[in-house]
């Protein structure tokens, strides 16, 4: 076994380690039981991308400067910290500034995740697989969070602070492993890496007419997922679950959204990078829709939902590193992340508001639509897939 393989399979099992699968099943049902109604879980779990917001840019030029590394590592710890802080909210106002930080935290990890292992694949060569090992890894994490979600709705019935305690346990053991791991080369060069070179690299998000309107394209596609993902727990007890059995539920989730990772590469193969940012909205509003009219479809459409999103960030992923380069790279991609997370937080707070006027499945049937329409105008005006010649990483 060579030393690249070693550090993936390392990467694999920080990537289980810091799933979170606990907290998925209960976590606007733990809302909804403190008091608040949809529009403050939209308004609240939309405070997440407050914090990418406010973070992205700091922590990906944080990232470039400390190494990839020591970044991961870093918001690994700081997360393990805000599912402390859930286990114990019990007013707006918290979950409010707890799903801020948690989004905060995560920008660690954001650009940094993709950077870390498409510059580790430079070193050796290997960039080639990158669609493969990502889609792999995306597999691995969403696999261990559908084990852990399982036990997530037991444990909360038992006594609601459980899964966030065994969340936080799970990804403070992730910070360890990540340290484990060998830093890039080209984090060697980074050590100088200056606000003059943050805004050369953030400038490359704005600068490249096929990246900035693939960013915003990718964007509004993604945006849809994120905002189907407030609904589910609501959607699900009305149903008739209950919070023991969404576990069983989101395990589903994770093994759809672990099946999209895994065959990312495929997809991107067999329909291009293209065709599937055209077919998946189509598919996900068609599901929606059905599922606004006949109810028992929102099940098939939230697994649709999640496999969907992964295949689709892959290949974003995938799209977008092969056209930045290495030296600050991170921030570049946080500088996309920054982008989608307005995006995402506007969805998912008016996703909320028209939830309260109308339905969940409503609400997120008129998005459904709302993202096809919105690629094909992007298409019309500014196709990022007019040209499929790469930039050079490098």
């Amino acid at each position: 076994m060579t030393s690249v393989d070693r550090s993936i399979r390392r990467f694999y099992l920080y990537r289980g380690l810091t799933s979170e699968g606990f907290v998925y099943p209960i976590l606007t049902v733990h809302a909804l039981a403190q008091g608040l109604d949809l529009a403050g879980v939209g308004f609240a779990a939309g405070s997440f991308f407050v914090g990418t917001l406010l973070g992205e840019v700091p922590t990906g030029y944080l990232g470039d400067r400390i190494g990839r590394r020591n970044g991961l590592a870093l918001g690994s710890v700081l997360i393990s910290l805000t599912h402390l802080g859930f286990a114990f909210a019990d007013s707006l106002a918290a979950f409010v500034a707890l799903w801020c930080f948690w989004g905060i935290s995560a920008t660690f990890r954001s650009g940094t995740t993709d950077a870390w292992l498409y510059d580790t694949l430079a070193d050796h060569g290997e960039t080639d697989s990158f669609t493969r090992v990502h889609g792999r890894s995306g597999a691995t994490f969403y696999a261990a969070a559908a084990m852990t979600a399982l036990a997530g709705g037991v444990l909360y019935e038992q006594w609601a602070p459980l899964p966030f305690l065994a969340a936080a346990t799970l990804t403070g053991l992730g910070s360890l492993v990540i340290l484990t791991l060998p830093e890039p080369t080209v984090s060697s060069s980074n050590e100088g890496f200056s606000l003059a070179d943050a805004r050369a690299a953030l400038s490359r998000v704005v600068s490249n007419r096929r990246v900035r309107s693939f960013v915003f394209l990718s964007g509004v596609v993604l945006a849809v997922p994120e905002t189907v993902e407030v609904f589910v727990q609501p959607v699900a007890l009305s149903v008739g679950f209950t919070p023991a059995t969404l576990g069983g539920l989101y395990a589903g989730l994770m093994l759809a959204a672990a099946t999209g990772s895994s065959v990312a590469a495929k997809i991107g193969d067999r329909f291009g990078i293209d065709g599937w940012f055209t077919l998946g909205p189509v598919l996900l509003a068609c599901a929606l829709l059905g599922a606004s009219v006949v109810p028992v479809v929102a099940l098939p459409a939230f697994l649709l939902s999640r496999s969907s999103n992964t295949v689709s960030a892959t290949l974003k992923s995938a799209f977008l590193n092969d056209r930045v380069k290495s030296h600050g790279r991170a921030t570049t991609l946080s500088g996309v992340s920054m982008i989608h997370g307005l995006l995402f937080f506007l969805a998912r707070t008016t996703g909320g508001a028209v939830a309260n006027a109308t339905t969940p499945l409503v609400a997120l049937s008129v998005f459904g639509v709302a993202a096809v329409g919105s690629v094909l105008l992007f298409r019309s005006v500014s196709d990022p897939f007019e040209s499929h010649a790469s930039v050079a990483a490098d």
